[in-house]
């Protein structure tokens, strides 16, 4: 899935781009370690799509344990962010920002 500018705004208000920001190397190592794997397993000739590399990259960010303490609230004294939906937009908002999508117009 692509990110939306909505996804991006709700995941900047709650500080998910400092996260991003401050561990960048390990969100990159993430998606790229991601997509080597399933790069690895695609048919000849065949490269993974963003989707495809989503599918392997998501539960590794959702077990990674910088993510994990920021969802339950980190150092800020905030609320736990508990949704199920935060996993799956950070993968997105890490995606768009290691590998760029380019919408192009036919």
């Amino acid at each position: 899935m692509a990110l939306t500018e909505v996804v991006r705004l709700r995941l900047e208000a709650k500080g998910f781009n400092k996260l991003y920001e401050d561990h960048r190397e390990e969100w990159v190592d993430l998606a790229e370690g991601a997509r080597k794997l399933i790069a690895d397993r695609m048919p000849t000739g065949h490269k993974p799509t963003v989707d495809d590399i989503k599918k392997v990259l998501e539960p590794l960010i959702e077990i990674n344990p910088r993510l994990r303490e920021f969802l339950a609230g980190g150092q800020g004294g905030r609320k736990p962010l508990t949704q199920q939906y935060w996993v799956r937009d950070f993968t997105d908002y890490v995606l768009h920002n290691v590998y760029e999508p380019k919408l192009n117009i036919p």
